[in-house]
């Protein structure tokens, strides 16, 4: 320690010790001038880091320094030692701080402090404030420890150095799962020609009220590759009717860009002159919804030395310094729907800024050059007489620039008695901006139709709508002349409180009469009460009599009650002057998955009551629901159950489930241990099934019967990427052959998916420097190990000896490197530069030494 008089820098101001008193710091007179100690401290924030400061000591108190701790917190202090000022932005852009000490002043949150003398010492480098005043000024509570000579500030995450922590840890992850996506394995696609699959059912009973009883059941394979479904039903009236059984065939060609898709039965054809057939339909559209759309790029001026970051729907997606221009730029993929694009771009000041834009791409727009057709023909029952008739259609759209798409539709009758004429129609999609689409199509002798949309997420939705018909007894059979449609809406907030105002109102001119339609809306959050209000008023105008109806209901929601949330209904009639319905609902959880309620609805017009208990059981295998409705002298009980059976043919099990799963797909993870190292399962190898794994967001759900993860409710034909967790397994020397899998799931059926894992390896060696005595080892170091097939980074550190090893490394080439941040810090380089080696597939798993390093002065 060394003992000084409080040096002045040539201000003139004498140390002297201080109290503070209703915010003033006043000076208490000093006998004679204080004498400091220079002292070492240990400075500690949690979370953030420790470090060892010098601090003055003036044998009753700690003076600590504020540039030294700024700058470890990251905040940026403007020193001018000849004035005697310090200042800066205080953890936020809008807080200005000062320190004064020529003229005694502080400002910092808004408020100016008086600065008394003793309260500080000015050395050379730093300006070392009394520990109170950290406090006093800035709000700031650090504790001084005198027996462990420590100084402890608790943790603010408004801290810039916190931030910046964050900021690395996010950025790391994000490399980490770069790496991890390039470690992919490629699964072919399984084209099944014949696989049982699934069967949803429902059966909806009524024991007592005189209804009768229904079945329906939906049946779904893989039939000469391609997915077959079949659905029926019979009930106890008609019995069972042939003519609601509805089949379709689909095949999906994965390797063929002209066409993608066939169907055979009832068909679905596309455009603004759609219809039902029973026949066949042939395409190049993607199986399932598209979702990428184009790359764009994004680019600006930040300035140099500045960190931009990119967050696509509020998930970092990419991040980027600004290079010596202050310019930087991001190439970002946009899909289809609404996203929100985040720029946070932060200054080496601890500046911080946010730019927000919202893309929007509406699935009625395709790719630019892109192109997508259609050709369908069948019968279509004719409900007047039973009649058959056939029709051919046709359909292509192509994408002229990336915001206009166009296209046309020919419907033509096929063999024809009745005097129908071929139908077309041409149909544009334009997006001048992001927010902005219109639409419109045109069909000769038919309809004329134009829409337009706004879209501003969180702000604000416009959808209009106009439609005019020509007269055609074949396509306009209600005699509709026009009609026009108006919404709008705003998910409005206002502190924190969704309101979402609503309206719509839609005209419809007939041949004899007119409607026009208003539907209006909001709600009114307050406390534990939720308070939906819905309007609704219609005017129809006939020739000799016109038609009001206005009506209120509001629909309020109660939270009091933990373990009961009531339900009230009011219903007003403005025509009638008079309430004219009211109804209150009681929802109770029964056990974990069964909810009890209680209605009681009283319609004041016709003065009839309504009483219904329900009972719903959520079951892992059915959906069951048991209702009892009185209605005034009528009493009717049902019960309603729905499930599906999925059939595992790999495995030869059973599962149920209360989801239906006919169009849907699942997939089961088949984790083996691949002791020939061949990457397939051979019979009699160990089957592992506590691996886990994440695919697409669905929850994995373990089968009783044979132990293995299911994961349900998958799109038909899309392509997956299968996340391993490999920290599921127990074996720390097991490890899965890839991290990823990326596999196309069929529908109807499970898909399985088999994870070889094999037996990981280690490497092990020392890093030494060199001594007069020879070589020492060296702790503390980090190393590299690169797989320079994935390119992922694993680190490992030596021990106090220097000696290192990692163990898990799947087989394949490595090559070890030492940090070049840590060498270049301490002013070193090793030799050699790095190693290369290789984890080869052997029993037991593979064990590498040698790789050893020597760190040598630069």
């Amino acid at each position: 320690m060394r003992k000084r008089k409080p040096h002045t820098h040539s201000i003139g101001r004498t140390a002297i010790v201080l109290v503070t008193v209703l915010g003033i710091l006043s000076p208490i007179p000093a006998s004679a001038q204080t004498e400091f100690e220079e002292i070492v401290v240990k400075f500690e924030v949690p979370k953030l880091s420790k470090t060892d400061i010098l601090a003055q000591y003036d044998g009753r108190t700690i003076y600590l320094p504020l540039i030294e701790i700024f700058g470890f917190l990251d905040i940026i202090v403007k020193s001018d030692f000849d004035n005697g000022k310090f200042s800066g932005k205080f953890v936020m852009q809008d807080n200005d701080f000062e320190i004064n000490i020529r003229n005694g002043e502080t400002k910092c949150f808004g408020r100016t402090m008086q600065l008394a003398d003793g309260s500080y010492y000015l050395s050379a480098t730093d300006l070392f404030l009394r520990i109170d005043l950290f406090e006093h000024i800035f709000k700031l509570r650090p504790h001084f420890n005198f027996s462990q000579l420590s100084v402890y500030l608790s943790l603010d995450k408004d801290f810039p150095a916190y931030r910046k922590l964050l900021r690395k840890a996010a950025h790391e992850k994000l490399k980490d799962r770069d790496v991890a996506a390039r470690d992919v394995q490629n699964i072919p696609y399984q084209r099944d020609h014949l696989k049982a699959g699934v069967a949803d059912w429902m059966l909806s009973a009524c024991p007592y009220g005189g209804a009768g009883h229904y079945f329906t059941l939906g049946m779904g394979g893989m039939v000469m590759g391609g997915d077959l479904a079949i659905n029926g039903s019979v009930n106890s009236i008609n019995g069972f009717e042939s003519d609601n059984v509805t089949y379709l065939w689909h095949y999906y060609f994965n390797d063929n860009e002209y066409i993608t898709q066939a169907e055979i039965g009832d068909i679905n054809t596309q455009g603004s002159l759609s219809r039902s057939l029973d026949g066949v339909q042939l395409t190049n559209k993607p199986p399932v919804q598209r979702k990428y759309f184009q790359t764009v790029k994004v680019e600006g001026y930040a300035g140099e030395g500045w960190e931009v970051e990119l967050y696509v729907n509020n998930q970092l997606s990419e991040f980027a310094y600004a290079d010596e221009n202050g310019n930087y730029s991001f190439l970002i993929d946009t899909y289809y729907g609404a996203s929100q694009i985040t720029l946070k771009l932060y200054g080496p000041n601890g500046e911080i800024k946010t730019e927000e834009q919202y893309v929007r791409v509406p699935y009625n727009l395709i790719p630019k050059n892109d192109y997508e057709y259609s050709i369908a023909g069948g019968v279509k029952p004719n409900t007047t007489d039973n009649a058959q008739k056939k029709y051919a259609q046709a359909t292509a759209y192509y994408g002229l620039l990336s915001s206009l798409t166009v296209g046309g539709v020919v419907d033509m009758p096929v063999a024809v008695e009745d005097g129908e004429k071929p139908t077309y129609a041409g149909e544009i999609s334009f997006q001048p901006l992001g927010t902005v689409l219109f639409g419109a199509s045109f069909s000769p002798d038919n309809a004329l139709e134009g829409n337009f949309s706004y879209n501003r997420p969180s702000l604000l939705t416009i959808n209009a709508q106009y439609a005019g018909f020509y007269e055609n007894p074949f396509r306009n059979k209600l005699n509709r002349k026009y009609e026009y449609s108006l919404a709008i809406s705003s998910p409005l907030r206002i502190k924190n409180k969704y309101f979402g105002p609503r309206y719509r109102v839609s005209i419809t001119q007939f041949e004899d009469y007119q409607s026009i339609n208003m539907n209006y809306g909001f709600k009114l959050p307050l406390y534990k009460l939720s308070t939906t209000y819905l309007g609704a008023a219609k005017l129809a105008k006939y020739f000799n009599r016109t038609e009001r109806s206005l009506t209120s209901q509001i629909f309020i929601t109660t939270q009091f009650l933990r373990w009961l949330r009531p339900q009230f209904k009011l219903n007003y009639d403005h025509e009638l002057n008079q309430l004219s319905q009211y109804a209150v609902y009681l929802h109770r959880r029964i056990f974990k998955r069964g909810q009890l309620t209680f209605t009681y609805e009283r319609n004041e017009v016709s003065e009839t009551n309504r009483i219904m208990i329900s009972f719903n059981i959520f079951n892992d295998f059915a959906n069951i629901t048991s209702r009892v409705n009185v209605h005034g002298d009528q009493v009717i009980a049902t019960q309603l159950q729905r499930g599906s059976i999925l059939f595992d043919q790999d495995s030869k099990s059973f599962r149920l489930d209360r989801r239906y799963g006919l169009g849907r797909g699942t997939a089961v993870i088949w984790p083996f241990l691949d002791e020939n190292y061949n990457g397939r399962y051979d019979e009699g190898e160990e089957v592992l099934k506590d691996l886990k794994a994440s695919i697409g967001g669905a929850r994995g759900v373990r089968n009783s019967q044979n132990g293995l993860y299911y994961y349900d409710g998958l799109r038909a034909y899309d392509e997956y990427l299968v996340e391993i967790d490999e920290y599921s397994l127990d074996n720390p020397m097991l490890r899965p052959a890839h991290q990823n899998f990326k596999v196309t799931i069929n529908p109807n059926t499970v898909t399985s998916i088999s994870v070889p894992i094999v037996t990981a390896g280690e490497v092990g060696g020392i890093v030494e420097r060199a001594v007069e005595t020879g070589r020492i080892g060296v702790g503390g170091i980090k190393l590299i190990i690169l797989n320079e097939v994935t390119g992922q980074e694993i680190p490992a550190t030596t021990f106090n000896d220097g000696s290192y090893y990692y163990m898990g490394l799947v087989p394949g080439l490595y090559r070890v490197t030492i940090d070049a941040e840590q060498l270049k810090r301490y002013g070193y380089h090793s030799d050699p530069r790095d190693q290369s080696f290789q984890i080869k597939a052997v029993e037991g798993g593979d064990i590498v030494g040698g790789i050893d390093f020597l760190i040598v002065p630069d």
